[in-house]
């Protein structure tokens, strides 16, 4: 007997060994690495194992932190740094920085940073190769990569390169800056860095995300995650990300399973995830009610409070806005109200600070307060990415076509003040016909109120032949149209008219996003008939499943002062709206809009109001019943 029950507790140790073994949990993350080569310039003798090439007197140096006003030290990315290698700016510059000979491992990338003010990288900026034997193969350009990722600023920026091409090989790496009077540079932080799944901890910054990996072995059919410190604090997924925002060290757990096992497995690494505060990178956001042009990053009225927007990263605390042509001109709010009082072309600084460091950064002539300007939907960090979309056999979307898309659309948000629109600019991609009569019309038209393109405000009309298109420029042709048109609400412009002959081939510039993102695109799509043939009736349709915008610009002019030519009465038999000394009676109207002689909205109501409570001068009153509209001049 006690044999017996000795076997079986026998086999029940085996029974739990077993399921412990059948699923077994272990984890890492696509962060942890672990350094096997690194340059710091934090000591001349640790600069020195690399070599150094000049043409200039301005050479490279060590420095603690750049000389460029408003430059910032490393240490506000490694608290324990000295110096960086930094390079002055000179006249004529060929200068080069060359690592030695680094054996480049499995799994390896190379991180470095760069302190460098972006509006000078067109004067000056480095080239970074890998030299290997007696070939070398460019892995950044610096003047492009700030193109393509529409860096602004002058911040301490990290670069990342996979070195998965290079595993097994020894490479150098070398810096060549070529630059005549651009702007100081750093250079910090070198270090090339190998997957190491049994690393016992992470560094990140707040702010960062950590792409774990279940890495557990056995049939796991069930696993929970535990992140303290992390958002989100739990997961089920079998890789899950995780956000980091506050400076810590925390632990992770995961606990997995077999299906009907009594036992799981766990594995809890303390201290797994160091955080580190860091220094703000400033970053200016614009009014989001704000036009976006591609001459100006921002195009406001006067007049009119707009504000604007803090995108800093880094967690500041504090914040110091300076300001040219507003009221007020300085701000501590994280996103300050401002109002431009004189047009012009006006600069914005902002520095974020917090208790680490601070940083700044400077907007130079980036808002046009009032005037005239083109405007569309295409933000600055957009513009390279403008092209035409070609949907094969059938043509091009925004152009000739065989899909019976007979016009299209660009939607536009409302003004902040009354406006006005004399002409419309749209650049073309390709502008081939063999119909060079085809009538091409472009509308200004008032969105209903379902949003959709509705009353017609103007239309200007010019032959395909006159589309201007440029392989070396981008163009612009212009549809002018006879009177200026108002607009203070939602509108369109339209266009349609495209030839689809055999041989016609037109198509406007077009930026296109992901699914969700921002669409202001439209198109008009005819009815079918029974033989499948097109008929004269159709619907606008919002193109969201393939948002984009049109490289459509009408030129909207905040500068409505002429009220000469408005009525004082309205004589017709239909009227919407009549004055008798301040009082407004709604006669006809479905709503009124009132506007000062800036175009600023003054009154909006849709029952009879006063003037009473508004100073003397000159207002336009404006009404509005389905798609009739009534503008007269008042004079109060």
């Amino acid at each position: 007997m006690r044999k017996s029950l000795l076997l079986l507790g026998a086999l029940a140790c085996m029974g739990i060994t077993g399921h412990a073994q059948g699923a077994v949990a272990n984890f890492s993350c696509d962060e942890a690495t672990v350094a096997y080569y690194e340059q710091g310039w934090d000591s001349q003798d640790e600069a020195d194992t690399w070599s150094y090439q000049s043409t200039s007197s301005e050479t490279w140096q060590l420095r603690a932190t750049p000389t460029t006003y408003g430059a910032t030290s490393f240490t506000t990315v490694e608290s324990d740094s000295q110096y960086s290698l930094t390079l002055k700016y000179g006249s004529n510059q060929h200068e080069t920085a060359t690592s030695p000979a680094i054996d480049i491992r499995p799994g390896s990338t190379l991180e470095f940073y760069c302190f460098a003010n972006a509006g000078y990288l067109i004067y000056g900026a480095w080239k970074l190769y890998a030299i290997e034997g007696e070939s070398q193969t460019l892995l950044i350009d610096q003047f492009l990569w700030a193109q393509d990722n529409a860096y602004d600023g002058q911040r301490w920026v990290k670069f990342e390169v996979d070195l998965a091409q290079y595993a097994g090989k020894s490479v150098k790496f070398s810096f060549v800056y070529e630059g005549n009077y651009g702007e100081d540079e750093a250079l910090d932080g070198f270090r090339v860095v190998q997957v190491n799944d049994n690393a016992a901890s992470i560094t990140i910054n707040e702010g960062d995300q950590v792409h774990f990996k279940d890495l557990s072995t056995g049939n796991v059919d069930y696993r929970k995650w535990t992140f303290y410190g992390g958002e989100p604090a739990t997961s089920t997924e079998q890789n899950p990300v995780v956000t980091y925002n506050e400076a810590g060290t925390y632990t992770v757990r995961l606990e997995v399973g077999e299906a009907g096992a009594i036992y799981s497995s766990t594995k809890l690494i303390e201290g797994y995830v160091i955080v580190k505060g860091q220094a703000p990178d400033a970053r200016i956001g614009m009014p989001e009610e704000a036009y976006l042009s591609p001459f100006r990053a921002a195009f406001v009225p006067v007049n009119v409070p707009v504000q604007f927007r803090d995108l800093s990263t880094g967690r500041p605390t504090e914040w110091a806005w300076e300001f040219t042509g507003t009221y007020p001109l300085t701000s501590t709010d994280q996103n300050p109200f401002v109002t431009y009082t004189t047009p012009g072309t006006y600069s914005l600084m902002l520095t974020a600070s917090n208790a680490l460091g601070s940083d700044q950064d400077a907007m130079l002539y980036a808002v046009q307060a009032g005037g005239a300007q083109y405007i569309w939907n295409i933000a600055p960090e957009e513009n390279s990415d403008l092209a035409a979309i070609e949907m094969g056999w059938y043509g091009n979307y925004g152009g000739t076509n065989w899909l019976g898309m007979s016009e299209f659309a660009e939607h536009f948000q409302a003004p902040l003040a009354v406006a006005q629109i004399d002409s419309v600019a749209v650049y073309f991609a390709k502008t081939t016909c063999v119909t060079p009569d085809a009538d091409i019309t472009v509308k200004i038209v008032e969105a209903d109120e379902q949003g959709m393109p509705g009353n017609v405000l103007a239309q200007s009309t010019i032959k395909a032949s006159e589309l201007k298109y440029d392989e070396q420029n981008v163009v612009e042709t212009v549809w002018n149209f006879d009177q200026p048109v108002r607009v203070d609400g939602e509108f369109f412009v339209t266009i349609g008219g495209f030839p689809n002959n055999d041989g016609d081939d037109i198509a406007m510039l077009v930026h296109r996003r992901e699914v969700g993102e921002k669409c202001s695109a439209w198109q008009y799509v005819l009815d079918e008939g029974e033989n499948w043939d097109y008929l004269d009736t159709g619907k606008w349709y919002e193109n969201v499943d393939d948002p984009m915008s049109f490289a459509i610009c009408p030129i909207l002019d905040y500068n409505v002062t002429d009220l000469t030519a408005l009525p004082t009465t309205l004589r017709d038999s239909q009227q919407l709206v009549a004055v008798n000394g301040d009082q407004i009676d709604l006669t006809g109207a479905e709503q009124v809009s009132v506007y000062d002689i800036n175009g600023r909205q003054v009154l909006n109501t849709r029952a009879s109001a006063s003037l009473s409570g508004l100073p003397s001068g000159v207002y336009v009153v404006r009404a509005l019943a389905g798609d009739q509209v009534q503008t007269l001049k008042v004079i109060k």
